[in-house]
């Protein structure tokens, strides 16, 4: 297009141009240089230049950066001879934002670039707005400190983590309400930033939890938690009056390649041994230490599945008795088999399953499993073959227990003379009356039961007269050192009450021999036979040792 044309054509456009809301830029190319021809109304606005800058250069009018990078900008079209695309913003000398711009070169007949033709929009008011929800999505909006969220995209490995909670704040939101808690977190937060912001990250997690994150190099974490506990010492001022509040602090440091997620839940177990140790205090995770109370929520979680999982299983420790010559029954054991720690101490999930109410769903499916095993039992061993299973305080004292037991043996068809139920002395002893009366209930409609573990409790010769018992099981303590006269003694009491003894932790042909010759009704140990699987219960243990 001849140059003369190329004029005729933009003298034309203004008008139109002045209309557009984006900013247009013509410029003029001067061999590699770039003169101003025409600026909209938009782009006076937007940068400042007028028409007053027609004829002169980037560097004529901007300051040097702005002009550079104009001429950088501009001198792409020269080089590609075609339309350029830019998505990325540029801060102006005035503050705005420029962002994306289109770039077209005006070719005249020698084929030559003799304008470029840019379109720039103003975005100015979106990147504020990014801003804004880039800052509301990482700090947290009463402290205006950084968030969980920020904490877990940015500060990937940190050296070490402070885990920062108010002692007893719920007292503070409870007595003067959430307005009061609110003042005292922004306090908080306030005298955290003022000590610590300047060399750590802070967070706000939620609630009344804060986190100090420190980088390589930083103070250590032991003389950080102290300054941490110093800065609550002067009095927080909580609806005019000026109230003491103390923090506990769990610290976690990172020894090898711990993500942020690791060392938070690091920090969250050291800080619950810093409150159990009394509060006002700070701890330290150690990977060697063991952490009860974590171990016992992993087993809540996990036990709650275990059975939809089929991780839990019985095994049967057989009862002798030499007064009979033959096995007379088993004792159902639980055995809990977890799918990636491998087998779990009852010792250890036991406790926790009584302290959470699991041992209610648990106890039943023993109860049912004993009976489907107590079929396969009664082939061998016959229709008088009982199987003991083991009663937790829970249980017996659950309101509709006798009930879900019946519909248990019924479902099963299994009759309950052939089920011993065993209790312990501490199962009863703080709800002895109802107790009696559950039991009584239990052994009216055929069930044996019997007391476990008796000799190691405080009151246990008092229990033989008030409980309504059929077995006495003697604790395998009474016979390590085979105190004779003392376990002769215990037989004659409990022949006297008609009870049948049987003594736990028989362990060798010295102790089997020892009580046989006392006529013990019932032997149950190791020499017998371990816990086994219903199908390994040993049948002939009779000819085996005589």
């Amino acid at each position: 297009m001849e140059p003369a044309k190329i004029v005729q054509i933009l003298h034309s456009l203004p008008p139109m141009l002045d209309e557009i809301e984006d900013s247009i830029y013509i410029m003029k190319v001067d061999e590699k240089d770039f003169r101003y021809y025409y600026v909209n109304h938009a782009a006076t606005r937007f940068s400042g230049i007028t028409m007053d800058a027609v004829g002169l250069t980037f560097f004529d009018e901007n300051p040097d950066r702005m002009a550079n990078y104009l001429h950088k900008k501009y001198s792409k079209v020269l080089s590609e001879r075609k339309t350029v695309k830019y998505e990325d913003g540029f801060v102006m000398p005035n503050g705005k934002i420029s962002g994306e711009s289109i770039l077209t070169p005006i070719f005249d007949e020698n084929d030559n670039i003799a304008f470029v033709f840019c379109v720039t929009r103003d975005i100015t008011e979106r990147k504020e707005h990014e801003n804004m929800l880039r800052y509301f999505a990482n700090h947290d909006d009463l402290t205006k400190l950084f968030n969980r969220r920020y904490l877990l995209e940015h500060v990937v490995l940190p050296a070490s983590i402070h885990l920062l909670d108010l002692d007893y704040f719920k007292n503070i939101n409870d007595t003067f309400g959430h307005d009061a808690g609110d003042t005292v977190l922004v306090e908080v937060a306030n005298r955290l930033n003022q000590k610590f912001g300047s060399a750590h990250t802070l967070a706000r997690l939620g609630g009344d939890e804060f986190i100090i994150a420190s980088s390589e190099g930083a103070d250590s974490p032991e003389w950080l938690a102290e300054r941490i506990i110093e800065i609550f010492l002067a009095p927080f001022a909580v609806n005019d009056r000026q109230m003491k509040i103390n923090v506990s602090v769990g610290i976690a440091i990172r020894r090898n390649y711990e993500n942020i997620q690791t060392l938070l839940k690091q920090a969250d177990i050291a800080l619950y041994r810093a409150k159990g140790e009394g509060r006002k205090r700070y701890h330290v995770y150690e990977a060697s230490s063991k952490y009860d109370h974590v171990e016992n929520f992993i087993h809540e979680l996990e036990l709650s599945n275990a059975i939809e999982r089929g991780e839990l299983e019985l095994q049967y420790q057989s009862i002798y008795s030499p007064v009979l010559q033959k096995i007379t029954g088993v004792e159902a054991l639980l055995r809990w088999n977890h799918a990636d720690a491998g087998s779990v101490s009852p010792g250890d999930f036991i406790p926790v399953a009584e302290a959470t109410g699991l041992i209610i769903p648990i106890g039943y499916w023993v109860i049912r499993q004993a009976c489907r095993d107590w079929h396969k039992f009664k082939e061998t061993f016959g229709n008088e073959f009982k199987v003991a299973v083991n009663i937790s305080k829970v249980q017996l004292n659950e309101h509709d227990f006798i009930d879900q037991i019946f519909k248990i043996l019924e479902s099963e068809r299994v009759s309950p003379h052939v089920i011993v139920l065993e209790i312990t002395e501490s199962t009863v002893i703080h709800n002895l009356q109802a107790v009696q009366e559950t039991l009584r209930k239990l052994r009216k409609e055929g069930f044996t039961i019997s007391l476990d573990d008796f000799g190691t409790g405080y009151s246990s010769l008092s229990m033989l007269t008030l409980l309504p018992i059929d077995n006495l099981k003697i604790d395998r303590s009474f016979i390590q050192d085979m105190n004779q006269a003392l376990v002769s003694s215990v037989l004659v009491m409990a022949t006297a009450l008609n009870l049948k003894v049987i003594v736990e932790g028989v362990e060798d042909i010295n102790q089997f021999k020892i009580l046989e010759a006392m006529n013990c009704w019932g032997l149950q140990g190791y020499f017998i036979s371990k816990p086994v699987e219903q199908s390994l219960v040993p049948v002939n243990f009779a000819a085996s040792v005589h």
